[in-house]
């Protein structure tokens, strides 16, 4: 969950900085009403689709990372069956899984 707290907070965190950045640069930049304003919109487009890229990116990468914590918390539990849950945890915590598999 704080990843993906983190990963959100670093979009908009990303977001803003470019908005702020490609903005500022054309508001100094010497140009003429129309020119400006059709400079702005275009970058405005840009920021958008990259900011969406990111966004299917970071959730791609979520979803793998759901995948890979879910198949490995089934290997534990086919692994160890009936076990009780502290147990299972003190074992995946501890790093001794293959030698409490060996034990049954």
């Amino acid at each position: 969950m704080a990843e993906k707290k983190a990963v959100k907070s670093f979009l908009w965190g990303a977001l803003a900085g470019a908005v702020t950045g490609a903005v500022a640069g054309l508001l100094f930049a010497p140009k003429k009403g129309s020119e400006l304003r059709k400079d702005i919109a275009d970058t405005a487009h840009t920021v958008g689709e990259k900011t969406a890229e990111i966004g299917r990116k970071a959730g791609a990468t979520a979803s793998s990372l759901a995948r890979r914590s879910g198949d490995w918390a089934e290997g534990i539990r086919s692994r160890f069956g009936k076990r009780d849950k502290a147990e299972i945890a003190s074992i995946a915590d501890d790093g001794s899984a293959e030698d409490a598999a060996d034990d049954q």
